[in-house]
């Protein structure tokens, strides 16, 4: 997956600014930080060097008071984003990207489900759109994420493995990685190089949390196994060993009536 645009020269989004902007806005949401563009010109002998320091560079995350203010921000941000009048398409894009979750737990209170509490802001799996249906991904929100193309593959992939860290299935949107096996498949050597330099024990949680469900043994887990062995095997030994190991564990567990 190529998200790096190289003509003459290459412009790349590459920070979320934190500063508040000065005044009053008539919408809270473009209050929250506003990303800065940066031209960077590639020369030819040092064109890899330069494409590494983008590609690692951190997207910090923009502060909310509440799941609640982070829900709005993003259907705000994405609807800029994929409205063709807005202006300025790539820093809504860039803003949507940072105010999406960071983790597991922040992905349930933005769209999950809790028995005591009842649903998050973003639990309804009204798919509007329905595109992203065939991925496993009833909300749009989270397969506007899936397919985000404008963020370097480093800062894109950390986030999207943050969010399938210690990931269990809880149902409708909580559930099949957030679409994550769908990248390895696609784009395996770029997810595997960012995956690798995560620890066994949080990578076995991303690989589980792909085959997680209440029948987890099943023929579909089992062929997406295989197809995802296969890929991940011809990248790195390690991965495609904890990848077996996260499977087998989870087929041990299942004994027909769930786990």
């Amino acid at each position: 997956m190529n998200r790096l645009l190289i003509i003459s020269t290459l412009i790349v989004l590459i920070s979320c600014d934190q500063s508040r902007k000065s005044g009053h806005s008539k919408n809270q949401h473009d209050e929250k930080e506003i990303p800065s563009a940066k031209i960077v010109s590639l020369k030819t002998h040092n064109e890899t060097k330069e494409v590494e320091q983008l590609e690692s560079f951190e997207y910090p995350a923009l502060d909310f008071k509440s799941p609640k203010e982070q829900s709005d921000s993003l259907q705000a941000f994405m609807e800029r984003a994929t409205n063709p009048a807005s202006t300025n398409r790539q820093k809504w894009k860039l803003k949507f990207f940072c105010a999406f979750p960071n983790s597991f737990n922040r992905m349930q209170l933005i769209f999950g489900f809790d028995n005591e509490k009842g649903a998050a802001p973003l639990y309804s799996t009204d798919n509007t759109t329905r595109d992203y249906l065939d991925k496993g991904i009833f909300s749009d929100v989270i397969g506007y994420f899936s397919d985000l193309k404008s963020i370097p593959d480093t800062a894109y992939y950390k986030k999207y493995i943050a969010i399938n860290i210690d990931g269990k299935w809880k149902a409708d949107n909580i559930s099949n990685a957030f679409g994550f096996h769908h990248k390895i498949l696609n784009d395996t050597e770029d997810v595997c190089s960012v995956l690798s330099q995560y620890d066994a024990s949080q990578i076995r949680t991303v690989f589980r949390f792909i085959f997680d469900g209440p029948h987890p043994k099943n023929d579909y887990n089992k062929k997406l196994y295989k197809n995802l062995k296969s890929k991940i095997d011809s990248q790195d030994k390690r991965l495609s060993r904890l990848l077996t190991e996260s499977y087998e564990n989870l087929m041990t567990e299942d004994d027909g009536h769930g786990h």
